[in-house]
C-alpha cells in the first residue's frame, strides 16, 4: 500500500496553490509543523497520513483474483486512506478581511482537492513496480477550524484540520 506516493499526490497539489486576498502561495510539507514555530511566509499546509483500511470491499473495487506471487495474475485490492492536511496561518489581529481571509484559504484547498485529476496513476517513491490507481480524491472531507491569539496579542493563529479521504485501487 503505497502511503508514501499518496502523500506525495496530494502534497504536490496543494504546493504553490495560488491563495486569495493576494497572500502568497501556500507552501506544502509533509513534515509535520513544530509547534511552537511563529509567523512563517505565509500560509503552510502540512500533509500526513492519519488511518487506513485495505480490503478487497467488491463495493469499493475490489476484484478477484487474490495475487499468489510474482508475476501472477492479480485483481483489485482498494485501500482507504485518511489524509489530514493541516492548514496553518498566522496573520495580524487587524489585518483587512481577517475574518474571512482564512475560511477563504480553506475553501481554495478543499476546491482543489475535489477537483483534482481522478482517476490518476501514481508509483511507489521506494518500489518502482508498485503502481497504483488514486480515485476519489476530496469526495469526502471533514474539517475544524481554530483560532489563539499567539502570546504578543498582535498576531493570531489560524490553523485547520482538513480531512481527505483517498481510494486507492492496487494490484494485490
Amino acid at each position: 500500500m503505497p502511503i508514501a506516493s499518496t502523500l506525495a499526490y496530494v502534497k504536490g497539489l496543494l504546493d504553490e496553490l495560488p491563495l486569495p486576498g493576494g497572500l502568497p502561495p501556500l507552501a506544502a510539507h509533509i513534515v509535520p509543523p513544530d509547534p511552537n514555530e511563529e509567523a512563517g511566509a505565509g500560509p503552510a499546509a502540512y500533509v500526513w497520513p492519519s488511518k487506513g483500511h485495505e480490503s478487497r470491499n467488491p463495493e469499493d473495487g475490489g476484484t478477484i483474483p487474490r495475487n499468489t506471487g510474482p508475476g501472477t495474475p492479480a485483481g483489485t485490492k482498494p485501500a482507504r486512506h485518511m489524509i489530514d492536511v493541516f492548514i496553518d496561518y498566522f496573520a495580524p489581529d487587524d489585518e483587512e478581511d481577517v475574518d474571512s481571509l482564512f475560511p477563504g484559504i480553506v475553501d481554495t484547498v478543499m476546491a482543489q482537492l475535489r477537483t483534482s485529476a481522478d482517476p490518476v496513476q501514481v508509483t511507489d517513491p521506494y518500489n518502482p513496480y508498485m503502481v497504483s490507481t488514486l480515485i476519489d480524491v476530496g469526495e469526502t472531507m471533514e474539517y475544524e477550524i481554530v483560532v489563539n491569539a499567539v502570546a504578543d496579542q498582535v498576531f493570531d493563529r489560524f490553523q485547520c484540520l482538513l480531512q481527505c479521504s483517498v481510494l486507492e485501487l492496487i494490484r494485490a
